[in-house]
């Protein structure tokens, strides 16, 4: 035993500074999803499903107001900043934060206005509003420190940040519920409440007054920068995001608050699957960037196929055991929301097939077709769940998001084969033929295994051969996430 402890212990050391930053960040993210994954059936069994719904709606708006009251500045353009102004990264954060500053009080302004209205749509009181603005305020400081650490390869001070932050803001809600009321505003305004107190330091240690003085046209040309590079962005987030959120707003407005929070839990519960996919996708993007700068189509064409039925294979095999998590984790009345669960899986797959199309249109610098096809799944997710919602109830939202994923792959397969011939890329990057059928494979076999949720025994058969398949195919899995690790 001491012997692979040694030599794993070898290998570790002799990894590059990039490659420990990646694995470390990947660990953060599972330790962060875990965390969530955790809480979420403590709060649905610590609150009444009526207080959870209003939980569930207001964090989708709250994620739809904080892209229209910071533009996401943090995320793509401080990125992007921070390679452009390397120079005085300082003095572009301070920029940075100046901008979302003057956006968020604003936008405050609009809000103070139409208060009521707000307060109405969100079922929460203007004191929680208010509180939300002010981690609109500090928020995206915490984002720009760590897109700084992530650069820099500094990742032991920002996973433990992340890491502690997380656990206090979640299981500190958490307390404040068992202490101060089983209510959604509670839980509410202790998360923001200690959300706020862990960024506010940040959002202070950018400010630097003396730096303003003489540098107002260096400051306004960095403004111009970040709001042309952001804007189009804004509009794919903002689309992406209704189209993961506007299930829960839709159920809520159109059939009750607890059918939401039924949804909503079936929702998180199927998102585990989403922390195996943003791992794979975080170590197959630079992959597949470096195969395209070195023209070498034919390993991704291969092996973009194997990470596709992998994932395919832990989808499958969690789409299996869902009844009995389900009945672990959280109160009878969720039991009939477990019918969620297998369509929001396989998005999942869809996810990360479009995701590999749409790294060719980003190296390619064709951000734009990401906008358009997110627009337009947008709507066309909007329109269906307005339609299903009101026949079929909150489970047709699960199947009304496949629908949706799958449009997204085909528009981004659209797209990316038109950016291919732009390029003259003289061979094919997917194997088409293989992902379609691993794509009908998925669907098919997934139906098979809804129907058997009944049928206890047959379900926990067919997850022990997967179990042996992986077993008997270890070795060349674990070749293939060396190759890309290399």
């Amino acid at each position: 035993m001491n012997q692979y402890l040694h030599q794993y212990r070898k290998r570790y050391r002799q990894l590059s500074l990039p490659l420990k930053a990646a694995f470390w960040f990947t660990v953060c993210n599972f330790l962060m999803e875990g965390i969530s994954f955790i809480t979420v059936p403590l709060f649905s069994g610590f609150l009444s499903s009526y207080e959870y719904g209003i939980v569930s709606l207001y964090n989708s708006y709250q994620q739809i107001f904080l892209i229209l009251t910071t533009l996401e500045l943090s995320q793509g353009a401080c990125q992007r900043g921070i390679l452009r102004y390397k120079e005085d990264v300082d003095f572009f954060t301070w920029s940075l934060q100046l901008l979302w500053t003057v956006i968020t009080i604003a936008l405050f302004g609009v809000f103070w206005v139409f208060r009521k209205e707000f307060v109405r749509l969100t079922d929460t009181d203007t004191a929680t509003m208010c509180l939300m603005f002010l981690y609109f305020l500090v928020q995206p400081a915490y984002a720009c420190w760590l897109n700084r650490k992530r650069f820099a390869y500094d990742y032991r001070i920002a996973v433990v940040t992340t890491v502690v932050f997380t656990s206090l803001i979640s299981f500190g809600s958490l307390a404040a519920v068992l202490v101060a009321g089983r209510t959604a505003l509670v839980k509410i305004k202790a998360a923001l409440c200690l959300e706020i107190i862990c960024y506010l330091v940040f959002y202070i240690r950018n400010i630097h007054l003396k730096r303003l003085a003489g540098r107002l046209p260096q400051m306004l040309e960095q403004w111009s920068f970040a709001l042309k590079f952001q804007l189009p962005l804004v509009a794919h987030s903002f689309s992406y995001l209704i189209l993961a959120q506007s299930d829960r707003i839709m159920i809520g407005s159109l059939i009750g608050k607890s059918q939401a929070a039924l949804y909503s839990v079936a929702y998180s519960l199927a998102n585990v699957t989403v922390i195996l996919q943003t791992s794979l996708h975080q170590v197959l993007k630079p992959w597949i960037y470096q195969k395209l700068e070195a023209k070498e189509y034919g390993s991704i064409y291969k092996d973009t196929v194997r990470v596709l039925l992998l994932i395919a294979c832990a989808i499958l095999g969690f789409i299996l055991v869902a009844p009995e998590l389900m009945k672990l984790l959280f109160r009878s009345e969720y039991y009939s929301a477990v019918w969620v669960i297998p369509p929001i899986a396989v998005s999942v797959f869809f996810m990360l097939l479009y995701s590999v199309f749409t790294d060719v249109e980003s190296y390619y610098s064709r951000t734009k077709y990401i906008m358009y096809a997110s627009v337009v799944c947008a709507a066309v997710n909007i329109l269906l769940n307005y339609i299903v919602i009101q026949i079929w109830g909150y489970i047709a939202c699960g199947y009304t998001t496949l629908l949706s994923y799958i449009l997204f792959a085909v528009l981004h397969y659209y797209f990316m084969r038109k950016v291919c011939r732009a390029e003259a890329i003289p061979e094919p990057v997917f194997d088409t033929k293989m992902i379609l059928a691993l794509s009908l494979g998925i669907l098919v076999l997934s139906f098979a295994e809804t129907l058997l949720y009944p049928l206890w025994v047959v379900r926990y058969a067919v997850l022990v051969l997967l179990c042996i398949a992986a077993l008997w195919k270890r070795k060349p899995i674990a070749d293939m996430i060396r190759k890309f690790m290399a």
